[in-house]
């Protein structure tokens, strides 16, 4: 079973949902609270040394057509093209991952009090691949917290397995 894909997760919740959308195209959305502005978020998602410090191996050129490479060492490379760039509020490219249709993602930053709401959204995909690729936007959107709040990204120690459970339950996986 899946969680339908626009039913936002409670406050407290880092988890993503995935599922198919009214279009019947399989997505992963995640939602997430952060306690800064999203001109400060902004500037993590689209400066080239911010990006390196909360997540190694990612470039965005954030400007429409620039190139987007998300560089996992052994696990792969996705890469992709700037789609749009919309300061502070949007930015989304294209995905292209070895064996994978074209999909898209799209990062978008509301104001909410003193911080701001982030939803990522990535679609069309595969329902195997969407599964999976909840693990690893967990995990960076974990990063990204974690490097807007100051601390030391490099001790986040993700928990691969227990992320890949969970989201492979919320599947139907076993």
């Amino acid at each position: 079973m899946t969680t339908a894909p626009d039913a936002p997760p409670p406050a407290d919740d880092r988890r993503g949902t995935f599922g198919v959308d009214d279009d019947g195209a399989w997505q992963v959305r995640f939602e997430r609270r952060l306690s800064h502005r999203p001109d400060r978020v902004w500037q993590a998602l689209v400066d080239p040394d911010q990006q390196d410090r909360w997540v190694p191996g990612v470039r965005i050129e954030a400007v429409v057509g620039g190139a987007v490479r998300y560089d996992f060492g052994d696990e792969g490379v996705a890469d992709g093209v700037v789609l749009a760039v919309e300061p502070p509020v949007a930015l989304e490219h294209t995905w292209r991952w070895p064996g994978e249709p074209e999909s898209t993602v799209r990062w978008e930053l509301s104001p909410a009090g003193d911080g701001t709401v982030l939803v990522l959204l990535h679609r069309p995909l595969r329902p195997e691949p969407a599964v999976d690729y909840c693990t690893g936007w967990h995990t960076m959107l974990d990063a990204l917290a974690i490097h807007l709040g100051g601390g030391d990204v490099a001790a986040l120690e993700p928990d691969w397995a227990g992320l890949a459970a969970t989201y492979g339950e919320l599947a139907g996986r076993r």
